[in-house]
């Protein structure tokens, strides 16, 4: 199993093929993933999926991806968002600010693209470091005092998979993504299988971009 891994400075990169294990129950129509008292749409879903194709396609240089990996990667750090900001509202707590400064460098970076790309990597790049910086809001107002910040983010990362274990944590099979020990890990959750030999060549574990080239456009970033 293996988690999908942050990228360095939230700078956007086409290596987010990852496979993991796992599945989860179905979900109502039209939605993409349940979080405690949040719902996401699979239209939201899509359209920062969009945003965030665009936003990465001059990284691909010519390599395109499957879209449903860059789907897959999107649910996956709304979820983690969610669960996030649910838990530093029952604990009371803002996010630590190492956030917006991660957040502000990696914006002074992304000049060239729109404010809505710039966004969606913020958003889905950004989410572990999100996650990593609101467990450690979380694990300091445990503690009390003036802890470490080792000790802080101990805390706060029991705090933060203890939540997830009491509350629903659904992600629409399609994805292919589900959260385990408070990470994204891109897993087989699909109900249907590739059936002609360029779907499994692009459905692979790490694709063929010569195959996922081929996918329609709709398909495919790049």
């Amino acid at each position: 199993m293996t988690r999908v891994s942050p990228l360095a400075g939230l700078a956007v990169a086409g290596a987010v093929l990852l496979t993991g294990c796992g599945s989860v129950p179905d979900l109502n129509p039209g939605i993409a993933v349940v979080v405690g008292d949040d719902s996401v749409t699979t239209r939201h879903v899509a359209d920062l999926s969009s945003d965030y194709c665009a936003a990465a396609e001059p990284q691909l240089q010519g390599q395109p991806l499957p879209r449903h990996y860059l789907n897959g990667r999107v649910a996956g750090s709304i979820a983690l968002r969610s669960a996030a900001d649910q838990l530093m509202a029952e604990k009371g707590v803002e996010v630590d600010p190492s956030y917006a400064t991660a957040v502000k460098q990696a914006e002074a970076q992304l000049t060239d693209l729109t404010t809505a790309q710039r966004d969606a990597i913020v958003e889905v790049q950004g989410a572990e470091t999100y996650v990593a910086a609101a467990e450690t809001s979380v694990g300091r107002a445990a503690l009390g005092g003036s802890p470490s910040a080792d000790d802080a983010k101990a805390a706060g990362e029991k705090a933060f998979q203890a939540w997830l274990d009491d509350h629903d944590v659904r992600i629409d099979p399609r994805y292919g993504v589900v959260i385990e020990k408070g990470q994204a890990v891109l897993t087989d959750t699909s109900l249907s299988q590739p059936v002609t030999n360029t779907a499994k060549q692009a459905d692979a574990t790490t694709p063929d971009t010569t195959y996922a080239a081929g996918l329609p456009a709709a398909q495919r970033c790049g």
